[in-house]
């Protein structure tokens, strides 16, 4: 058993190895796809950054020109002359970079100014070109400025484009104005090294994405007209590039080349459906990320090398302590019985096959044995205790030392009288052939039984025997020689009632559980309730009721009385003050008043506290005692009743004629109150019963005299009642009337107003 657990143990331990494997495994994907989105997502913000960049530079050309051209529109604005108009142009031509200055009015007359060549005047806008033609007509038509797509220009013989911007006077269009310029204005800008720190390079293309200025940085060698030329992009791919450009939507993609794949952007300018192509390369800046991502997953995979190596020696290590541990897992190493853990397990087993009982030997006062014989002469006892079960146990049978002078034996008898005889011949035996000295020291044996017959679930059944066994040895224990002790299921539910009891007795009285039940007690002269008997019930929180007999000798042992007793007689004040505040008149409650609690030294304060709080006179409560309170100190009593009498109390003595009642108690007692035992009345209907109607007779005439009134308790059938009253007896108790009843079925029986 205890080789498949460690073996399950060790399959546990590769188990939780690999998880942890995989688990790492799982982390390490884990991280390479995090620091491989990571890098990329750097990479893209990095070079939308530089596109961005670039894109501020080139909108910032454009508006330099523009605004340059808006200042001179102003300036020419003011100009009637057509020869001043035309000297203004050529001077403004002359101090800048533009290609070619025009000039057009309303009516499509116009003045061209070219480098190198002399200036136009006159010039019809028909013959500039289509792209050129279609700006000016914006700015004289609709007064936008605009910048036009780039053609190839007949006049300066290369592709240009123009920007144009209306010409105001007096807030009227009267021309428009242009200048053209060639693209490559903006290679300079684009050329740079720097581009994503020398790890990338930008293309200027147009919206059918045709090369406008290539970077010389860049890595397709091939004179290709468009990006759509070559092999490099897939046909998905332009097909999704060719979507984007006509949407002019950013775009990030990837093309390849010799093997390698590279990563761009497609970034509109704004204008003229133009486009950056900005490509890594993966060198500069992205080389440096790359590294680091590569060092951060090598780091990683050495990492987990170690762990591996780590786990291989772990296992090593503790197949060998297990295989060690084998050796000492079974057995006790004083005796070399077997111990609990393997009798746990056999007794498992055995319970398998049917039923069986299990015994537990201690042995009395052991720790005195080690002390008095010496620790070598106890081990020796120990040792035999081991040889001699060996030999009274038979086939199918086991043991175990389990700690200190503790051992379990496994029987397969049930019967309690043959299991008796053998348990008393091991005993015998061993306390005979012990070497300890019978004169110097009586060695006793403790033992304890718990038998099943019947097993449905192994496990379950053994567990309650080992309990059982336990309870049934501490039952063995408390006697002086040796015994053994068998379980009793009854005796255990009590056992389990009183430890409930006074595990919950505090919480209880806090909780309101116990609850205050009334008996009352009738005049037999006017056939009315005169009295009642406050009597406690426990209700627990789970519907259980829980009955005196039960708790109240239990409370009596531990003091907790005390506080019981008070509690009663408040609750009893409690009542008397609902029935007053609702204007019923009150009747009498008696309360019992333990031992205890009666020669409390501030007992009689605390019945005043009570009766205070809740306004109550103490003639409506009645204190009961017993009689066993006379028979200690006779004196003491008779002060305290005379005390509680003179607060205004009443005092009733309790169960008269349950035991050794005196008629020298009654005449010395100075109560107020005799309660006749419901005892009386049993033996007045039985053998004898003349002798007892008379003994009656003369106590209630007795009492009568001494100035005491009586009540008969037990009252249960007419006979009884009218035989109570045929003796004298003023006041019956018992089932013919009511049994006790909860305070609130009292109040709605008998104390309704009507």
């Amino acid at each position: 058993m205890i080789e498949k657990k460690l073996g399950k143990q060790l399959r546990g331990a590769v188990y939780w190895a690999l998880a942890l494997i995989v688990i790492f495994l799982v982390c390490g994907g884990a991280l390479s796809a995090y620091l491989y989105k990571t890098r990329e997502e750097v990479t893209r913000n990095q070079v939308i950054a530089e596109a961005e960049e670039y894109k501020k530079r080139i909108l910032k050309q454009f508006e330099s020109d523009s605004r340059l051209l808006r200042t001179f529109a102003d300036l020419i604005s003011l100009k009637d002359n057509n020869d001043l108009l035309i000297e203004e142009i050529d001077k403004f031509k002359a101090d800048n970079q533009f290609l070619t200055i025009l000039y057009y009015n309303t009516n499509g007359q116009g003045i061209i100014s070219n480098m190198d060549e002399d200036t136009i005047s006159g010039a019809d806008l028909n013959a500039v070109a289509p792209e050129a033609r279609q700006s000016i007509l914006l700015a004289l038509e609709k007064g936008e400025e605009s910048v036009s797509r780039l053609f190839e220009s007949n006049i300066s013989q290369t592709r240009v484009f123009v920007y144009t911007v209306p010409v105001y006077r007096n807030g009227e269009i009267i021309g428009a104005l242009s200048a053209s310029d060639h693209i490559e204005i903006f290679s300079e800008i684009l050329s740079g090294d720097t581009v994503l720190g020398g790890g990338g390079y930008i293309h200027l293309i147009g919206s059918q994405g045709r090369f406008l200025i290539k970077s010389p940085k860049m890595i397709v060698k091939e004179n290709i007209p468009t990006i759509f030329d070559g092999a490099y992009l897939s046909d998905s791919e332009k097909e999704t590039v060719m979507t984007a450009l006509t949407n002019q939507e950013r775009l990030f993609s990837h093309f390849k080349n010799n093997g390698s794949s590279y990563l761009f952007l497609l970034e509109p300018i704004g204008i003229n459906g133009w486009y950056l192509l900005c490509v890594n390369t993966g060198e500069g800046l992205a080389a440096n990320t790359h590294a680091s991502a590569l060092v951060t997953q090598i780091t990683f995979l050495g990492i987990f090398i170690l762990i591996i190596v780590l786990m291989l020696r772990g296992y090593r290590l503790l197949r060998n302590y297990s295989r060690d541990l084998l050796g000492y897992a079974y057995h006790d190493q004083l005796t070399g019985a077997e111990n609990l853990l393997r009798f746990r397990q056999r007794l498992y087993e055995a319970l398998n096959n049917g039923g069986g009982s299990v015994a537990a030997l201690s042995i009395r006062q052991f720790p005195f044995i080690n002390e008095i014989f010496g620790r070598e002469r106890a081990d020796k006892l120990l040792c035999l205790i081991k040889e001699k079960a060996e030999c009274h146990l038979t086939q199918g049978e086991f043991f175990c030392r389990d700690t200190m002078d503790s051992f379990y034996l496994f029987f397969r008898d049930t019967e309690e009288d043959l299991l008796k005889k053998r348990i008393e011949e091991f005993m015998e035996d061993v306390c005979r052939n012990t070497d300890i000295s019978h004169k110097d020291y009586r060695l006793a044996l403790y033992c304890g039984v718990a038998s099943t017959t019947e097993v449905k679930d192994s496990e379950e059944a053994a567990e309650a025997l080992m309990t059982h066994v336990q309870f049934a040895l501490s039952s063995a224990k408390g006697h002086h020689d040796s015994s053994i002790w068998f379980f009793d299921s009854e005796l255990h539910k009590t056992e389990e009632l009183e430890n409930y009891i006074e595990s919950h007795m505090h919480s209880a009285l806090e909780d309101g559980e116990f609850k205050m039940f009334l008996q009352p007690k009738k005049n037999l002269d006017t056939n009315r309730i005169e009295g009642a008997e406050a009597l406690v019930r426990w209700h627990t929180p789970q519907g259980r009721q829980i009955f005196p007999d039960s708790f109240i000798p239990l409370f009596e042992k531990n003091g907790f009385c005390l506080k019981l007793d008070m509690y009663m007689v408040e609750q009893a004040c409690k009542q008397i003050r609902s029935w007053t505040e609702r204007g019923i008149e009150p009747i009498a409650i008696s309360v019992n008043q333990s031992k205890l609690l009666f020669f409390e030294e501030n007992y009689i304060s605390m019945l005043k506290d009570t009766l205070k709080k809740y306004n109550v006179p103490a003639g409506l409560i009645t204190l009961e005692i017993l009689e066993g309170l006379a028979l200690e100190n006779e004196d003491i009593l008779n002060e305290r009743i005379t005390a509680l009498q003179a607060e205004g109390f009443k005092i009733s003595l309790d169960d008269f004629g349950s035991g050794y009642s005196s008629l020298n108690t009654l005449g010395k007692l100075k109560i107020n109150e005799l309660k006749l035992d419901r005892d009386f009345l049993l033996k007045a209907s039985g053998e004898n019963s003349q002798r007892v109607r008379l003994i009656m007779e003369y106590i209630v005439k007795l009492a009568e005299t001494l100035g005491i009134s009586t009540v008969a308790e037990g009252v249960e059938t007419t006979e009884d009642e009218e035989f109570i009253k045929s003796i004298g007896c003023k006041t019956g108790q018992g089932y013919l009337y009511s049994k006790p009843i909860s305070a609130a079925e009292f109040d709605e029986k008998y104390m309704s107003r009507d």
